[in-house]
C-alpha cells in the first residue's frame, strides 16, 4: 500500500502489510479500511492540495 499524490503523480514507497487474508474480498475490504486511516492521519489541506489517495494490491501467496 502506497500513499499518493494525484497533483504530481507520485507514491510514497510501499508498505507490505503483513496479514494474510482467506479471499480477494477480505483483502480488498481490509485495504479499504486501511486506506481510511491512513488518509484519517493526514490534514484535510494536506488531503486536498495534493489530492492524496492510497494505491494497494492484493496478490496471491505462491506456494513453493
Amino acid at each position: 500500500m502506497s500513499l499518493c499524490s494525484f497533483v504530481n503523480n507520485q507514491c510514497l514507497p510501499p508498505v507490505q502489510i503483513q496479514t494474510q487474508y482467506d479471499s480477494w474480498k477480505d483483502c480488498t475490504v481490509a485495504a479499504l479500511r486501511i486506506s481510511k486511516e491512513l488518509l484519517d492521519t493526514q490534514t484535510i489541506k494536506d488531503v486536498n492540495e495534493a489530492q492524496l489517495a492510497t494505491k494497494y494490491m492484493c496478490t496471491p501467496e505462491q506456494i513453493i
